[in-house]
């Protein structure tokens, strides 16, 4: 009985889907972000903004969505 479950366990390949479209969506969405925020680094330079860097722009999101809302 319990090598029968073992073999149908493995023979079966319903899981196998979810797990693939699981790994495709996120080899996606992190190609996504690192494109757009190349992209977007990218536009700010042809705008003239030459010191934009990413860690530049970390600083200004941390800085501008950290502080309470008291302080905006």
């Amino acid at each position: 009985m319990k090598n029968e479950s073992l073999k149908r366990f493995l023979i079966e390949e319903e899981g196998q889907s979810i797990v693939e479209y699981t790994l495709l969506m996120t080899l996606i969405a992190a190609t996504s972000v690192i494109l757009m925020t190349m992209m977007g680094l990218s536009i700010g330079r042809m705008f003239g903004a030459n010191d934009v860097t990413v860690e530049n722009y970390y600083r200004w999101a941390y800085e501008k969505f950290s502080s309470s809302p008291a302080q905006n």
